[in-house]
């Protein structure tokens, strides 16, 4: 009966070729879209499950209290994880991690050090003690998490290792050296980290590595006041805990070791793992974060589009079903029973949805490849696997369902009589009420993406053409290596640039003004003995610093030549905060960060500038000299400075620097990776509410094409009777237009709630504009005329007499 079924559907698709092929288009578009949107929804859901203590691991974090607001760090103080293990509190395992980035290995010939050696660069390095293997799954190759209790000890990942020798077999016993000199073993090999682990790395290095070389890491193990984003612990409930008592007893050590400390009231906090990848606050050690409203926004954005192009199938069906009523009243008249009228009509669209998803998927896997452009997933990524072909399968389902229910309902509900005389009233096909509301939420859906996608242009424009507070234009940016106190190389390079002519001035740093670096201190103020009650962000450079990024000052100047703090510079916020109303009155006071013994004295009063990113608040920062973190070379460079210029640059280092891998950036496109999850998203929505405008417009002319052929005898006597085609035009597209308001008063309440959400990311944002919904409206009514008006004007220009021909 069922293969009769689909025998039937078939000879029907081919009859009513044009129809058919419009039907199944629109829902294919939609199922290409849900299928990608899926995709990377499911990538981002899948962090980290694959590990098998997933719900058993925890991050223990810190939230500092000061008298005005809270500061959130993901690391803990230096010397916590020694002190938890050696307290006994209920953990099983306790790991701590220190990352590093972009660490660079020399690899020489042979072993020694001598001539060239080959470099590379590593994102992400870890360094750990052999619990490790305890909490995150390893799968060795060769070696044992047990190499990682020695110090100057390493363990790569097999494509690391192939990296570095060509064979990861022969990489074990292998040594490599790092760039700060500090000569390591290669102590196994491990299986590479799935991309989507919030625990990702290239490299492991031993914990021990660090206790064993304090001249070349600069951390100390007995610093309670020492706080740093990259020093992270994680452990495991003791068999007999739960995470309230493990809670209680961690609310018990922290009292114990901070109370009295800082100016700030502390917390260590357990953090589930499992909340690590959407955690915004915190972040992670090394992979990526990304937003669950984002991912809420894609769920809502796939649902839209799989909900207009099921509204696309039920109009378009039950708007064919006229051209099936004598087949359905000689069906009745045969003796076919209601049930399978219906079962014949869910045959029908069942064959539409499976041709459909057919094309869909063929679709996906062709867009594929470039979806990394608009999310960040992988660039290879494999489309075939069980947890998304399963969703296919319930999509095909689902939308059999809820596509076919309704024109099955109208079709079986045909009077034989009626259907063999084609006599039908409009109140047979289901009411023209219903299908007006498809339509009206088709449009809603679709104006609701049209406002996100502007709001979301707008605030991506408002970001790029921001005034930052500097000059970001012609300023180029090198990183270098720390110098040893034996060997100072930053001067020679400085002046080497300067005697470049496309470089106007230079300055060293450690950081350039707006990054994602943050660095924080305890300070004191005006020679009082106690804390100011809230920290101090600190940016440490020469005093060439504010005239190559272009800083305004609003009261002093910059400070002397100095290679230690004597003088700073402090921004507005900090002179608001430390209640100074003027500007001026803040030159010559003392001031004094944590780690300085002695005062220095404020030279100046800049404006404030954007530190991080536009996401973020403005923070009260001091900038002063301090040679020993100079790690950033800025360049102002001149605006006829060519390419040219830029590898002379490049030559210059590797002059002075041979050993190192050269990195240089322009400041603006810097800073413009700091949106990137954004511009994305906005890419995201421009892309699916032209793929949501597409299926209302093939939505919308399917029922124009329904309505009038319900009234083509009605626009014939009208001709007659003396009718104009603009006249007729009018009245066949007026309700459309009332129908496109209506849902654009639906849309705006919607639009503005979710995008103002999303605009909470950012400190500083576009307002709304009325001008902004009217232009949407606008839109809308101009695509709603193209669409209906060119149906209506053919029908308005058709000959009479073939319309009433039959009568």
């Amino acid at each position: 009966m069922f293969t009769n079924y689909l025998k039937v559907a078939w000879r029907n698709l081919i009859r009513s070729k044009w129809a058919g092929a419009i039907n199944i288009l629109g829902l294919a578009i939609g199922i290409t879209a849900s299928l990608l949107l899926f995709v990377i929804i499911q990538y981002e859901m899948s962090f980290d499950k694959f590990q098998s203590h997933y719900n058993e691991i925890y991050r223990i974090v810190s939230k500092d209290k000061y008298p005005d607001g809270f500061d959130y760090n993901p690391g803990v103080n230096n010397p916590v994880p020694d002190a938890i293990a050696a307290d006994n509190l209920p953990f099983g395992e306790v790991v701590p991690v220190k990352s590093v980035y972009n660490t660079q290995v020399n690899i020489y010939e042979q072993g020694e050090k001598s001539g060239i050696p080959d470099k590379y660069e590593i994102d992400y390095s870890l360094y750990t003690t052999p619990d490790f293997a305890d909490l995150f799954d390893l799968q060795f190759a060769t070696g044992t998490i047990e190499n990682l209790a020695n110090p100057n000890v390493i363990i790569l990942t097999k494509t690391t290792a192939e990296k570095f020798f060509g064979d990861w077999e022969k990489a074990e016993n292998k040594s490599l050296e790092f760039s700060n000199g500090l000569k390591l073993a290669v102590g196994g090999i491990v299986e590479d980290i799935p991309d989507n682990s919030n625990m990702f790395f290239d490299m492991l290095v031993s914990y021990q590595t660090v206790r064993s070389n304090p001249d070349i890491y600069d951390f100390d193990f007995e610093s309670w006041g020492s706080l740093g984003s990259d020093n992270q612990l994680y452990v495991s409930l003791a068999d007999n805990a739960d995470i309230a008592t493990a809670q209680a007893a961690l609310d018990g050590f922290t009292k114990k070791n901070f109370e009295g400390r800082g100016t700030s009231e502390k917390s260590l906090l357990l953090q589930p793992y499992s909340e690590i990848h959407f955690d915004q606050q915190y972040g992670s050690i090394s992979g990526s974060v990304t937003r669950l409203s984002t991912v809420n926004t894609l769920v809502i954005i796939g649902l839209f589009i799989l909900v207009m192009a099921s509204i696309n199938f039920v109009n378009l069906a039950t708007s064919r079903a006229i051209g099936k009523g004598k087949e359905i009243g000689v069906r009745k008249v045969m003796g076919s029973t209601k049930t399978q009228i219906i079962f014949q009509s869910f045959g029908e669209t069942f064959l539409s949805v499976v041709l459909a998803t057919l094309i869909g998927v063929l679709g996906a896997t062709f867009l594929l490849p470039f979806l990394s452009l608009i999310a960040d997933v992988p660039e290879k990524m494999d489309f075939f696997q069980p947890v998304i072909m399963g969703f296919v399968g319930v999509l095909v389902l689902t939308l059999t369902l809820l596509s076919g229910f309704y024109p099955a309902l109208v079709i079986s509900k045909f009077k034989p009589i009626h259907a063999l005389k084609s006599r039908f009233q409009p109140n047979q096909f289901g009411g023209i009420s219903v299908r007006k509301a498809l339509v009206v939420v088709q449009f809603a859906i679709a104006q609701i993406l049209m406002i996100s996608t502007i709001i979301a242009i707008q605030q991506m424009n408002m970001v790029q053409d921001a005034d930052l507070g500097f000059t970001k234009e012609h300023v180029y940016f090198v990183e270098v290596p720390f110098d040893t106190n034996t060997e100072r190389r930053i001067d020679y390079f400085k002046q080497e640039l300067l005697s470049n002519p496309s470089v106007t001035t230079v300055s060293l740093a450690s950081d350039v003004p707006a990054s994602d670096n943050n660095s924080l201190f305890n300070f004191y103020f005006d020679g009082k003995s106690e804390d100011v009650p809230f920290p101090a962000y600190a940016k440490f450079g020469d005093e060439n610093y504010f005239k190559t990024y272009g800083i305004e000052f609003l009261a002093g100047g910059p400070y002397q030549i100095s290679d230690t703090i004597k003088e700073v510079v402090i921004n507005e916020t900090m002179a608001k905060r430390l209640l100074i109303e003027d500007p001026n009155d803040a030159i010559g006071k003392q001031f004094r960060l944590g780690m300085m013994k002695e005062w220095a004295t404020i030279s100046g009063v800049i404006k404030d500038f954007t530190v991080n990113s536009l996401r973020d608040e403005i923070k009260q920062l001091v900038i002063a000299p301090k040679k020993d973190f100079y790690r950033v070379v800025g360049l102002k460079m001149d605006q006829n400075a060519s390419l040219e210029s830029i590898a002379s640059v490049e030559k210059t280092f590797e002059k002075v620097y041979p050993e190192q891998i050269y990195h240089g950036y322009f400041l603006d496109e810097s800073i413009q990776k700091f949106y990137e999850s954004e511009q994305k998203l906005a890419l995201v929505f421009k892309i699916f509410a032209a793929i949501s405008i597409l299926i209302s417009c093939i939505g919308l002319y399917g029922l124009v094409s329904f309505m009038i052929s319900q009234k083509v005898k009605e626009i014939g006597i009208r001709k007659v009777l003396g009718a104009s085609v603009s006249q007729i035009t009018y009245l066949l597209t007026r309700e459309y237009f009332l129908m496109v308001l209506l849902a654009f008063f639906i849309a705006v309440p919607i639009a503005y709630w979710m995008m103002e959400r999303w605009l909470e990311n950012f400190a500083f944002k576009i307002p709304f504009s009325t001008g902004l919904f009217v232009i949407v409206m606008i839109c809308s009514l101009l695509i709603t005329g193209l669409t209906v008006g060119s149906k209506a004007i053919r029908s308005a220009l058709a000959n009479p007499v073939d319309s009433l021909s039959d009568e």
